[in-house]
């Protein structure tokens, strides 16, 4: 399948994750494995709080280059919900 096929892939089952939640989540915590298998795109964004929108924008571009090319994106999005 090659990197790209996964990359869009990943991408797909990121914006998922997105359409999951429900229509009272505007913002997500992009969250990583914290291990030395996640790319360095990734490791920025990790812990960081971005509205819905955002993670769409981050997405739509190069968003994930594993370091070994047999591995995945180690990335997830949780909710975060305002008090």
């Amino acid at each position: 399948m090659g990197i790209q096929g996964n990359i869009n892939d990943w991408r797909k089952e990121m914006v998922d994750i997105l359409d999951s939640f429900s229509d009272d989540v505007s913002k997500v915590e992009w969250v990583t494995a914290q291990d030395e298998n996640v790319c360095p795109l990734c490791a920025k964004r990790d812990g960081k709080v971005y509205t819905i929108s955002q993670v769409k924008k981050e997405l739509a571009g190069e968003f994930c280059k594993p370091i070994d090319p047999d591995d995945r994106c180690r990335c997830t999005l949780l909710p975060v919900y305002d008090d």
